[in-house]
């Protein structure tokens, strides 16, 4: 009640008064403090950035400054809390559970998907869930309405393209004016058309390892197209990428920018699940200017990589450390993946007087195998054979009083009891090595450029040498067929190097099958059957006869394109075959039966005959075997009616007789007028 002062002008009405008490009962906080109430924080967006961690110790009110701190220091490395609560019982003991907020929405996921399932010790294992979540539990309706079903909507077949009845390799090429992308299959003397889009990627595409996918870059992320059609089948928003990678088993892909998402959010690698599309896992990297920073296993349930003196595995699909600890290895280089089994070798540098070392360890019990001490290293190299028979380790050693190292290689027997090392020394200077994918057998090429040797050993009891050595060739590469027998030698990236020879190491002497000429040539990469070879000059290495030239394994050329502004070739992978032994030894037997069908449709498509002719003859066979499977349908109806009137079985003996003919065609010029 306000009172007045006599002495005031007393002009005021009693209704006046009564009007202005009730207006002021009328009005809420929104109209007297509104600027107040818009800095409060809202309910939906503290629910979003607020989690609830479950399974806490549950210990007396002292000790709970201690489990505190504890819990904070593992918490906040998903970002910065902003407010906890650890609720205490009458007791005043913990009641199991605490309350986080974090600044951001994605920084409290971060925290369910990393700590979720996370074993504090070996009787307490945390539960992290949204407050959101958990409100949404309490507030259930008393009535419930059935939710009505989605229409069915028919899934990409992303493994179409391996039905096609002529079963020919696919390639892709980046290139042109507009960066034109064109996905083709390589039929014999000629290329044909999958697809072709401009601008379909803004950088570079890649097929994923079983060629299920095709990922194209973009300003705002990652897309993937399948299916027989290339639809798109999702997207990873990730701006700015630099980087990507599949997994070895399709089911995660990893991207990588140099600008973090934000400056709230400074992850910038993010591992992606394919199908869901959803992000499991986000890490802070520094800037890269190496890829891939994690090496995946073969089957991708592992991926790890070095962090300083240690060595940190993550499992999947959990994303988290394995054990929950990394694996301290002092003075760590370099590490690799067996590419058949979950192992991991990797090589430590010497240090006051400790010895440089290979270890070999299983995954996941992290038990080394084998393991070799070496001495005077100055670098190590790994090279593992595809099917994880052999490994060798290179090593250079500084030897006293000379200026140049020696190469030393170490071969170990992993398949053999107590795994074997062996070693064997080769005096002049080793450029690189590479195994036969599939058998026993390796080439060292040793020299310097232009001057290379290329030698190829095979093992056996012993490691013996191959044939003779082959002197001064000019090349810098090996490339093995992915079937193993067959290899190709090329110098790449180098202007003088114009010569692919074809080679046959199957046998005791290695055979030259054939010698071909490509200059500037950049890249030479196998067809997953190992049946052609692809020789590629691209825009980046020379600006001069850009494009490519298919080889056969025998080093016969099949066709030639030339692309301006070429940028990319890539074939598409093939999964692995589903046949078991026995089925390859029944095609084995049966390959000339094959071979003929597959020569046929060969012939046919190199024939001078019309594309229109060839379809019109198969519309047309096609017609007769339907008329004639309707006619044998009518026959077997009559069969069945001429039994029921003779009251008796009645068997005839029907001889199918297969005739062959050859219709030869033959063309003549039209006469002159």
């Amino acid at each position: 009640m306000v009172a007045l002062d006599p002495g005031d002008n007393q002009d005021y009405h009693i209704d006046d008064i009564k009007e202005a008490e009730k207006l002021l009962n009328d009005m809420d906080d929104q109209d007297l403090i509104g600027d107040v109430l818009k800095k409060r924080p809202r309910f939906e967006r503290s629910v979003d950035n607020s989690i609830i961690v479950d399974n806490i110790p549950v210990t007396e009110s002292t000790k709970v400054p201690k489990l505190t701190n504890v819990l904070l220091k593992i918490f906040s490395k998903c970002g910065k809390i902003t407010t906890h609560h650890i609720p205490l019982d009458d007791n005043n003991k913990t009641k199991g559970y605490m309350f986080l907020v974090y600044e951001t929405a994605q920084e409290a996921t971060n925290a369910i998907s990393s700590y979720n399932s996370y074993k504090l010790d070996r009787n307490h294992c945390f539960a992290v869930t949204r407050l959101s979540d958990f409100q949404q539990c309490i507030d259930i309706p008393d009535s419930w309405d059935e939710p009505k079903p989605e229409p069915y909507k028919p899934q990409v077949c992303l493994k179409a393209w391996l039905q096609e009845s002529d079963c020919y390799d696919h390639f892709v090429v980046v290139g042109g004016k507009n960066r034109v992308t064109s996905v083709r299959a390589c039929a014999p003397n000629q290329s044909t058309k999958v697809t072709e889009r401009e601008n379909w990627t803004e950088s570079v595409v890649k097929f994923s390892p079983k060629g299920s996918y095709l990922a194209t870059a973009h300003k705002q992320g990652i897309a993937i197209w399948g299916g027989p059609d290339f639809t798109r089948v999702g997207r990873f928003l990730h701006p700015n990428v630099t980087y990507f990678q599949f997994s070895p088993c399709e089911r995660y892909f990893v991207t990588y920018s140099k600008v973090p998402l934000s400056p709230e959010d400074p992850q910038n690698l993010i591992i992606w699940e394919t199908r869901s599309l959803l992000n499991k896992r986000a890490f802070s990297l520094p800037v890269l200017d190496y890829w891939p920073y994690f090496k995946w296993s073969h089957d991708g349930n592992y991926f790890a990589t070095i962090t300083e003196d240690n060595l940190s595995i993550y499992t999947t699909p959990s994303m988290k450390l394995l054990g929950n600890r990394k694996i301290n290895v002092q003075n760590i280089r370099n590490f690799s993946w067996c590419p058949s089994e979950n192992w991991i070798a990797y090589w430590q540098s010497e240090k006051n007087n400790i010895p440089a070392r290979v270890t070999i360890i299983s995954v996941p019990n992290c038990e080394p195998i084998s393991y070799k001490n070496l001495f005077n290293v100055n670098n190590i190299e790994i090279f593992w054979q595809n099917t994880g028979t052999y490994l060798a380790v290179k090593v250079d050693r500084s030897v006293k009083n000379k200026k140049e190292s020696e190469n030393v290689f170490e071969i170990f027997r992993l398949q053999e009891k107590d795994i074997p090392v062996e070693n064997f020394e080769i005096k002049s200077k080793v450029m690189s090595m590479s195994w036969d994918p599939k058998g026993p057998r390796f080439a060292v090429l040793q020299g310097e450029q232009g001057r290379t040797d290329i030698t190829f050993y095979k093992i056996g009891e012993k490691i013996v040498q191959l044939g003779k050595t082959l002197v001064n060739k000019k090349c810098n590469v090996i490339k093995w067929s992915p079937l193993g027998q067959y290899c190709v030698l090329a110098g790449l990236n180098n202007m003088s190097f114009d010569s692919l020879e074809f080679w046959d190491i199957g046998s005791d002497t290695p055979t030259l099958m054939n010698s071909q000429q490509h200059s500037n040539v950049t890249h030479l990469f196998w067809d997953p059957t190992g049946r052609y070879v692809s020789s590629i000059n691209t825009y980046s290495g020379h600006s001069v006869d850009n494009g490519f030239i298919i080889w056969t394994f025998q080093g016969t050329k099949m066709f030639e394109e030339r692309i301006d502004s070429f940028i990319q070739f890539q074939w598409r992978p093939r999964p692995p075959s589903l046949l078991n032994d026995e089925d390859l030894k029944l095609i084995r037997k049966n390959i000339k039966m094959y071979t003929r069908d597959f020569e046929m449709k060969d012939k046919l498509s190199q024939s001078k005959a019309s594309k229109e002719l060839v379809e019109k003859r198969k519309n047309m066979y096609e017609e007769f075997m339907a008329y004639r499977r309707r006619k044998d349908k009518d026959l077997e109806v009559l069969k069945l009616q001429y039994v029921e009137v003779r009251n008796d079985h009645v068997e005839e003996d029907f001889i199918e007789e297969t005739v062959e003919f050859f219709i030869r065609e033959e063309v003549e010029p039209a006469n002159k007028e």
